[in-house]
């Protein structure tokens, strides 16, 4: 088996982009979901409630973030503007991270349709996964997601309208095996760094959105197919063992099995 697509996604719930390598760390890829919407109160905004979210483009280096918005305009925010300590929720994760009075907040408001706040983790995050005290970016609740070319390719044959690897946001793509094999690796070894097992991925209404036209599908495909026929899993979230750096075309092993 082997890796051939590395993603990472620098805004919660906005696009990402493809990359041929990258560093491993026990927070993630970096750069991956270091930046938050949220409303003013600190909660999450996400494209469950905002889908068009997912049409927006982010470019993040370790100076700022610049998004730009379905409209075409953009705004560049520096982490040095970045200078509040302000309280947001992920979920039930309560914990600092940082924002600013910045033109970005007014113009975010102004293109999600509601009041808005952007936010930034830090160069320490504040979050850490409870199981290992491992620290933790704006995702869901794991460092990476992984997901397999076998399984779609099994999936969309029960789908009317295919779907692309897109709608799941890996960070890791895997290409050989057998479909939905994934879900029972409990070690893996990708290029020089292992992987274990945290838990399958349980998938939400985000899946349903077309990431063309921002509209989620009438019949709420593919999760509509995915809770029948898979529990809603698609893909297994990972924590990283060790650090180091992967490659696309890198080598994937199986070490060990649930």
């Amino acid at each position: 088996m082997r890796l051939t697509d590395l993603h990472r996604y620098p805004v919660k719930s906005m696009g990402g982009s493809a990359l041929t390598e990258s560093d491993i760390t026990p927070q993630g890829l970096p750069l991956d979901r270091e930046w938050l919407i949220t409303a003013p109160d600190g909660n999450m905004l996400t494209a469950r409630k905002h889908p068009t979210m997912l049409l927006w483009q982010t470019a993040a280096d370790s100076d700022g973030l610049t998004l730009t918005a379905t409209d075409g305009s953009r705004q560049t925010v520096s982490v040095q503007e970045m200078n509040q300590e302000s309280e947001v929720t992920v979920w039930k994760d309560r914990f600092t991270a940082f924002t600013t009075d910045h033109a970005a907040n007014a113009w975010l408001s102004k293109q999600i349709g509601t009041e808005a706040r952007l936010h930034w983790l830090g160069e320490h995050s504040r979050r850490l996964l409870a199981h290992s005290q491992t620290p933790l970016s704006f995702a869901d609740g794991a460092p990476y997601l992984l997901t397999h070319t076998a399984s779609l390719a099994e999936l969309n044959t029960y789908l009317d309208e295919p779907v692309e690897m897109a709608r799941f946001r890996p960070n890791f793509t895997v290409d050989g095996g057998k479909a939905f094999e994934e879900e029972q690796w409990q070690r893996i070894r990708i290029g020089e760094v292992e992987f274990e097992h945290f838990k399958p991925c349980v998938r939400c209404v985000m899946t349903t959105v077309d990431l063309v036209s921002g509209r989620r599908h009438p019949q709420q495909e593919p999760l509509s197919t995915l809770a029948v026929a898979r529990k809603a899993i698609f893909g297994i979230n990972l924590v990283a063992l060790n650090q180091g750096r992967v490659h696309i075309d890198d080598e994937v092993e199986v070490l060990s099995w649930l």
